[in-house]
């Protein structure tokens, strides 16, 4: 009996011993594991932050973009913003000046429209940059005052049929020798006095001189032609 009380305080011992090493173990495992819990908190809270800021970058950096594709779309609108009183650069805005009906002719060529024909006149069907009185006038305005512009536009034989705007192009045309040889460039406070002699051959006109009036549009600043005098050519501008 004795012997048998000696091995039941043995075993309740053994079990005390035991419970208190699995405790402290366990607290020790529970420990450690909120540590890695915490860490991987961390680690999640720090690559959100990363993403945040990605995402701010991303949208400035597109932000930033898309200004600059405006100021681009900016500078085009104009033909030319600064023209002082070298020759050559004149003489390439004149003769882009003179041709400018030409392009909208041209269009007619590029353009797959159709051709329809009215009192005896043929008209081709315009693309759609210059489907409008105000698309056309708006190309001649990069060179000519708007006034000289819808001159230019009023001369033209166009015709809406079917709300689409036709042209007729015409068979008579305005050949034009404008070069640094026989023109004068002469630079005159805000503006730029420009003579052109010679500029057509004898059997097209007595009268071969042409003279131009360079200035600046107070609202776009763009260098536009503000007058054109002389005989050959002046049916385009009355």
């Amino acid at each position: 009996m004795k012997l048998r009380n000696i091995w039941v305080c043995l075993l309740v011992a053994a079990f005390l011993v035991t419970g208190c090493t699995g405790s402290k173990g366990g607290e020790k495992k529970e420990e450690k594991t909120t540590k890695t819990q915490s860490k991987k908190d961390e680690k999640t809270t720090k690559t959100k932050t990363k993403s945040k800021k990605d995402k701010k970058k991303t949208v400035k950096t597109k932000s930033k973009k898309a200004g600059e594709s405006i100021k681009k779309k900016t500078v085009h609108s104009s033909a030319v913003q600064k023209l002082g009183n070298n020759k050559m650069d004149v003489v390439l805005f004149l003769n882009r000046a003179e041709n400018v009906v030409s392009d909208v002719y041209f269009a007619t060529l590029e353009h797959k429209g159709k051709t329809v024909t009215e009192d005896g006149k043929h008209y081709r069907e315009l693309p759609k940059r210059f489907d409008t009185k105000e698309k056309i006038v708006s190309h001649f305005n990069r060179y000519w005052s708007r006034p000289l512009a819808e001159s230019l536009y009023d001369n033209l034989s166009t015709k809406q049929i079917n709300k689409k705007m036709y042209i007729s192009i015409p068979n008579v045309d305005y050949p034009m020798m404008i070069s640094v040889r026989n023109t004068t460039v002469q630079k005159q406070d805000d503006h730029v006095r420009v003579t052109v002699k010679n500029v057509t051959d004898p059997a097209y006109s007595p009268d071969r001189t042409l003279h131009y009036l360079l200035g600046r549009d107070g609202k776009t600043k763009r260098i536009e032609i503000e007058s054109r005098t002389g005989t050959y050519g002046k049916e385009h501008f009355q």
